[in-house]
């Protein structure tokens, strides 16, 4: 669909989602999929369930995960980033490091999932 022929505050909207950095991207994320879900197979499941309805923001993101992993960062920014506003544990790395891995494999996760949705509706 042509976004023009969206209503006005939808497409403010999605004008405002695509203006955030890259950090803030990923923070959405991360707060969405990621905080209070029981494990890894809740936050799979949840990005599919978005990933079968669209998956322009799931790209998004995907984008933004790969330019937050690349960006000179504050220290720490990662680590809170996972770990604080996710909530997600890094027992084994509780370091910028360890969350950095964890980023690269929610990454190839979403890379998969919005693979499989568009196999799918072809």
């Amino acid at each position: 669909m042509d976004s023009s022929q969206l209503p006005e505050p939808l497409r403010a909207r999605m004008a405002e989602q695509a203006s955030r950095s890259s950090l803030e991207k990923v923070r959405s994320l991360i707060r969405g999929h990621v905080a209070d879900t029981d494990g890894i197979d809740e936050v799979r499941s949840q990005l599919r369930m978005t990933a079968a309805h669209t998956t322009t923001y799931l790209r998004q993101d995907l984008d933004a995960i790969d330019a937050v992993l690349t960006e000179p960062l504050p220290p720490n920014t990662l680590l809170y980033l996972v770990a604080g506003d996710g909530g997600w544990p890094l027992d084994d790395d509780p370091t910028d490091a360890g969350a950095s891995a964890f980023l690269r494999e929610l990454a190839r996760m979403i890379r998969e999932i919005i693979d499989e949705a568009e196999r799918a509706r072809h």
